[in-house]
């Protein structure tokens, strides 16, 4: 996968998360360790984490075709 060092700031689609998907995953890693978080939000989190790790960019594509 093709990286950018994009800031949350400016993200502006999918795309540009996506492709900067290594410097956000930290983020979120981190925010998962956050005792704030119960038990539910940081098992939440965790799915989201591995779902995003097994995208591509095909399939943002297929958004696209319909």
């Amino acid at each position: 996968m093709s990286e950018r060092n994009t800031a949350v700031e400016d993200v502006s689609d999918v795309v540009d998360f996506f492709l900067a998907w290594n410097n956000h995953r930290e983020t979120v890693l981190q925010i998962s360790d956050l005792e704030q978080l119960n038990d539910s939000q940081k098992k939440t989190l965790f799915w989201l984490v591995k779902m995003v790790d097994r995208m591509s960019l095909e399939d943002l594509a297929k958004e696209d075709t319909g």
